[in-house]
């Protein structure tokens, strides 16, 4: 007569545990992969959003003669481009002080940048390669201070840069 075995052997329930926790660490590895993918799109998405309210802020007020003593403005004082901008953002509060606005004479003429400060804000280097990853295909430009636009507009971002930028006009 064969004598029946009801439930595991310790061996078997070891491994089990040992495979569940391969997968569980697997899953965490991507989830933090994951997350960086989003903080890196967030940080697009924004400046994207600022390039918006920065194109609708020129259309509605500026000229071309208006613009340099405008330049001077925003240039010199960074609560009165987020006066300004805010006005065209469905959510103004997101405006902090890592976001930026420059406007710069690149190329001939004066041309408007957003940007965003690195270095202000908790950016981990694994957000910096996602960004660095999609500078080209976005048109995401280096900042090489954290506060300065850039000065050529084929220069795109890398990780060692602690600003990243995006034209606007």
């Amino acid at each position: 007569m064969v004598k029946v075995r009801k439930g595991f052997t310790l061996v078997e329930l070891l491994i089990v545990i040992v495979i569940i926790g391969i997968l569980a660490a697997a899953m965490l590895l991507s989830s933090g992969s994951a997350t960086a993918s989003a903080e890196a799109s967030n940080v697009v998405t924004e400046l994207r959003n600022l390039k918006a309210a920065s194109m609708m802020l020129f259309a509605d007020s500026m000229d071309d003669t208006r613009a340099s003593g405008f330049a001077t403005l925003i240039n010199g004082n960074a609560s009165a481009a987020k006066v300004y901008l805010g006005k065209y953002m469905d959510n103004p509060e997101k405006l902090t002080t890592n976001f930026l606005l420059k406007i710069s004479t690149v190329g001939g003429g004066p041309k408007w940048f957003v940007g965003y400060n690195l270095t202000g804000a908790k950016v981990t280097d694994e957000v910096k390669d996602k960004l660095a990853g999609r500078a080209k295909s976005t048109g995401l430009l280096a900042g090489a201070a954290s506060d300065a636009a850039p000065t050529t507009l084929s220069t795109y971002f890398e990780k060692s840069d602690s600003s990243v930028w995006l034209v606007a006009r």
